[in-house]
């Protein structure tokens, strides 16, 4: 699976769902502020019945490295057999 990630309408946050076999893994963001980009992960907990997340973040200087980082984490995500959506 090829994941497709267009880059957001300038000033935009962009969120990406993440599913395997339908179920929703973890939520993507990147988010800009001051001069900074920062992507956010949200993990799902595999429990069953276990809602807890885990929020995971990475600041970045330059854009082009936050969306390089999101392309590569799709990347990963894609490559274990899971689905990205854009929200």
């Amino acid at each position: 699976m090829e994941p497709a990630l267009s880059p957001a309408p300038a000033g935009a946050p962009e969120t990406h769902h993440v599913l395997r076999d339908g179920t929703l893994v973890a939520v993507l963001r990147m988010l800009s502020s001051e001069g900074t980009f920062t992507v956010v992960a949200e993990l799902n907990e595999a429990q069953p019945g276990d809602n807890a997340v885990r929020l995971r973040q990475f600041t970045f200087a330059r854009l082009d490295e936050a969306s390089a980082f999101l392309a590569e984490v799709a990347s990963s995500f894609a490559f274990l057999g899971c689905e990205l959506r854009r929200v």
